[in-house]
């Protein structure tokens, strides 16, 4: 009888935490529909289109064109319901994900809460409507594949596919960041391979990896240029967007503007801003699940676990191509916190783990002091601390109680 209504507690103060992003997901749904959120960077983005050819970026924007033409629709709902759907099944994989947790009451606060997670589009509005949703969607949804029970290879690599790879197909075409990601969608595929077979005899899962050469090379072939911005910045006119003239910009471009943004654009109190939001983020969680893992509380392949780092280096190159750095450490932290979650955890070695903090006086006031800290005065900006991307003031805001406070003057 005690141990119900244990669970019961525990499943009350889970789900009440979900309740409330969703609350907080829903209000911004119904204020999307006739305002565009942030500062308009994001949603014009979604206008790119393939009136001027191909061009990277531009499947979404000309599904709206043609949807436009043939039915009227207005941009701003159009797009609202699709990202904010995808946000929604986002809260759903991440419920799913955690739910294991639920018992560990600060465990799942910080997972949950983290300004770095699911929370991040929320305290940064201008990121709101950025393709980023797809990508962190994708690896959620491998993820939530991986913990099904009745997973076997076979239908694995159904999943694969038919489901995933065409998923991931279409991000890259929304937009090439998805191809930075790839690493960990491999290592969660040779997880899930050591899962099922010790030895590995036949390589034949990860040779389907293979396909994404062709969109990779696709994309690299689709330099923009300013007589394309042009021609696209003529089609969506009607709907007062334009496209930034980065667009029109290559390779090479990117390269150079990392320098000039880097080292002649901004001083060293930029990266100092950025190093601690890379500590608050993608090091902090790394520094606690490894740490389980060294005490042997997560398991799973030893071999993996030793050297999964090493597999996911690939995909820190994005912070060399990419400027706004918070958009970049947001979907690692998620990507990372996805592997982590597919992990089999030795639930006995946490409870005497977590209950050792829990009776330590020393330790347990200073969880709660920095969860205080860190669920309700700090955020992730857009730029990751640098100035002139977004509406960046500050790393330092009231996140949480400001949305419930914004929650209540609703009501």
């Amino acid at each position: 009888m005690k141990r119900y209504i244990l669970n019961n507690q525990n499943s009350i103060y889970y789900n009440s935490i979900f309740i409330l992003i969703f609350i907080i997901y829903i209000s911004y749904f119904f204020k999307s529909f006739n305002n565009i959120l942030g500062d308009n960077w994001s949603y014009n983005n979604l206008f790119i289109n393939y009136a001027a050819g191909f061009v990277r970026r531009g499947l979404l924007g000309n599904i709206f064109l043609k949807l436009n033409n043939i039915y009227g629709l207005n941009p701003l709902p159009f797009f609202t319901i699709i990202f904010f759907s995808c946000y929604f099944i986002q809260l759903i994989l991440y419920y799913k994900l955690i739910y294991k947790y639920q018992k560990y009451k600060l465990f799942v606060l910080f997972l949950v809460l983290s300004p770095a997670t699911i929370l991040f589009n929320i305290y940064d509005l201008n990121v709101m409507m950025t393709q980023d949703a797809f990508i962190n969607l994708s690896i959620l949804l491998h993820a939530f594949f991986f913990i099904k029970k009745k997973a076997t290879i076979k239908n694995y690599k159904i999943f694969l596919l038919v489901i995933l790879f065409p998923i991931i197909t279409i991000n890259i075409l929304n937009h090439e960041n998805q191809l930075f990601f790839l690493p960990f969608h491999f290592l969660l595929t040779l997880c899930f391979y050591k899962l099922n077979q010790k030895k590995i005899k036949n390589l034949e899962l990860f040779y389907y990896y293979l396909y994404f050469l062709l969109p990779i090379f696709i994309i690299l072939s689709a330099s923009g240029s300013f007589e394309k911005l042009a021609i696209i910045n003529e089609s969506i006119k009607n709907f007062n967007a334009s496209i930034p003239n980065q667009f029109a910009g290559n390779f090479n471009l990117a390269i150079g503007g990392f320098v000039k943004w880097h080292f002649f654009y901004h001083d060293i109190s930029n990266f100092y801003r950025l190093f601690f939001c890379f500590l608050f983020s993608i090091f902090l969680f790394y520094i606690i699940f490894q740490n389980l893992i060294n005490k042997q509380i997560i398991i799973s392949n030893k071999l993996i676990l030793k050297n999964y780092i090493y597999l996911i280096l690939p995909s820190f190159i994005i912070f060399l191509i990419v400027l706004d750095h918070g958009r970049s450490l947001h979907m690692m932290t998620i990507h990372l916190l996805s592997f982590y979650l597919i992990q089999n955890t030795n639930f006995p070695k946490f409870d005497e783990y977590y209950n050792d903090l829990k009776n330590n006086f020393f330790v347990r006031n200073f969880i709660y002091f920095f969860l205080f800290f860190y669920l309700l005065f700090w955020h992730l900006p857009q730029g990751g601390g640098y100035t002139g991307i977004g509406n960046f003031v500050s790393l330092f805001k009231s996140t949480l109680v400001n949305e419930i406070y914004q929650l209540f003057l609703i009501f």
